[in-house]
């Protein structure tokens, strides 16, 4: 495993810690507002991932409610760490959320979506460079997970933070992103 990044997963994940809560609100409101004003939501299977809350992700739940009303249907992750897969379970109000042994709010149960019905993944990530690749924590279960979609899919980050870094050790196996909504910008890499 690349050490650089190890290095920048630590130091991302130790800035996190100092963010505030309301930092955390209102980021994640904003980056609603840009995903709703750049989004076309009808006729849209997204899949959406559920906040880790110890790594202070971006918290993109009120936006399910809001894709279900514009036609739009919503599926989250279960994580199988033996296999480091995801499963897409569609999203129902009366699906049972759990944390997993890891802190990972995942559904119970549910119907499983197939994923290569998935029109849209918001993808959560630690940083991005200036080509849309992404920082992840370092498990590679999104990196397998959009390889499994379709070649329409669309792949949108989201991130606390507006400036792309710098960073080496890009895999052949790194999905690159589509696009990137931050609280004050909506990205298009090309």
């Amino acid at each position: 495993m690349n050490r650089e990044k190890n290095n920048l997963r630590k130091q991302i994940k130790s800035e996190r810690n100092n963010l505030s809560t309301d930092f955390l609100i209102k980021s994640s409101e904003e980056i609603i507002k840009q995903l709703n004003n750049n989004c076309k939501w009808d006729q849209m299977m997204v899949n959406i991932f559920l906040p880790i809350k110890k790594f202070k992700e971006i918290d993109l739940t009120l936006l399910i409610g809001y894709i279900n009303s514009h036609g739009g249907q919503v599926c989250v992750n279960r994580s199988d760490f033996r296999s480091l897969e995801m499963t897409p379970i569609l999203w129902d109000e009366k699906l049972k959320i759990k944390e997993n042994e890891f802190g990972i709010p995942e559904p119970v149960k549910g119907t499983e979506v197939s994923i290569s019905d998935i029109d849209i993944v918001l993808v959560p990530l630690l940083a991005f460079n200036e080509k849309g690749h992404r920082l992840g924590y370092g498990k590679g279960f999104y990196d397998r997970f959009l390889m499994k979609t379709s070649e329409n899919c669309l792949f949108i980050g989201v991130n606390h933070h507006s400036k792309p870094i710098h960073f080496e050790g890009i895999n052949e196996h790194d999905i690159r992103l589509h696009q990137l909504a931050t609280p004050i910008r909506f990205r298009e890499f090309i």
